[in-house]
């Protein structure tokens, strides 16, 4: 294959991960909103993981079964020492999920998506500062864009939706967001060139991240909680069904791609929801304004998605074969 085709096989693959990534992200809020219901934040951030931990097993288990290895038939990677399977682990799993739950539960659901839409400039910002150069200009364009968007999105929802205790919540916010920039990033350097299936990748981080988490699903059964077999079936399908193919390709698109077009590739999820919400008629038309902000961020993603692309094809001239994605 010549480096030309190449390039453009990744460059197409980019994009097709990329949609299915928007997606499969959107899917995820919608089943969250509309079934778990009436499940603690513990039971479901525990069970969630814990079963997109069980799925990612069998699909490394599934590669040994194929004769492919843990690594999908590319080069086997470097081991994670044990300091950076603790910082991947307690920031990308631990953390986030923690800082954000309790974040939604003191400043209401709106508050924290504002905050968390700022993850993109951060992660620019941190990937620049690593670099030690400026960010070229369309991607600061195009991430400013899609900011600026999500935000114009987000602010008319924001009225009569914030919690007890704003202050709080949107430190947990903040912390929330830092925590998944941080990850971002260094799970990138950590698995730069990284050619080869990921689940075996991500499945050691997600295990030890959701060991807290299991812990305090376990305190809070045990104050009382309870929880359905119907909610643990829909744990277990939105964890394996769901969460599996999400986590396989935002972690392809970081290592392909880089974090901050990860990153903004979660503005999308919003305001595809509240479109989708629409036309099922499970909430209003957005407003003015919001569809302003959609515009926005649209063409910012459309920016960034075009240097993403080629980005992306610098790597393929050099490895003709790329490893699986499972």
């Amino acid at each position: 294959m010549t480096p030309d085709a190449a390039g453009d096989r990744h460059r197409g693959a980019l994009v097709a991960q990329s949609i299915a990534l928007v997606l499969l992200l959107a899917a995820t809020w919608l089943v969250v909103g509309a079934s778990l219901e009436g499940t603690g934040a513990a039971v479901v951030s525990a069970g969630r993981t814990g079963f997109t931990v069980l799925g990612l097993f069998a699909l490394t288990a599934l590669l040994s079964v194929r004769g492919d290895g843990p690594h999908g038939g590319a080069a086997p990677a470097r081991p994670y020492r044990w300091w950076q399977l603790a910082l991947l682990a307690g920031t990308g799993v631990t953390a986030y999920t923690v800082a954000s739950t309790v974040a939604i539960e003191l400043a209401g659901p709106v508050l924290p998506t504002l905050v968390l839409a700022l993850t993109p400039a951060v992660v620019l910002a941190a990937e620049s500062a690593i670099a030690r150069r400026r960010p070229a200009a369309t991607a600061l364009a195009g991430t400013a864009l899609a900011v600026a968007g999500a935000v114009l999105y987000v602010l008319p929802r924001l009225g009569g939706t914030l919690g007890r205790d704003v202050a709080l919540g949107t430190l947990s916010a903040l912390a929330a967001m830092l925590s998944m920039a941080f990850y971002g990033v260094y799970f990138g350097r950590v698995n730069r060139g990284h050619r080869g299936a990921m689940a075996p990748r991500i499945l050691p981080v997600f295990a030890v991240g959701t060991m807290p988490l299991a812990v305090w699903a376990a305190v809070a059964l045990a104050r009382g909680e309870s929880v359905s077999v119907a909610s643990i079936g829909l744990l277990a399908g939105l964890g394996i069904i769901i969460y599996v193919p999400v986590y396989l390709l935002q972690h392809r698109i970081i290592v392909t791609a880089g974090a901050s077009y990860a990153a903004l590739l979660g503005l999308a999820t919003p305001p595809l929801v509240g479109v989708s919400s629409a036309l099922l008629r499970l909430a209003p038309v957005p407003a003015p304004l919001q569809v302003a902000g959609i515009a926005l961020t649209v063409l910012g993603m459309a920016v960034v998605l075009t240097r993403g692309r080629r980005r992306a094809s610098a790597p393929a001239a050099e490895d003709p074969m790329p490893g699986r994605t499972a």
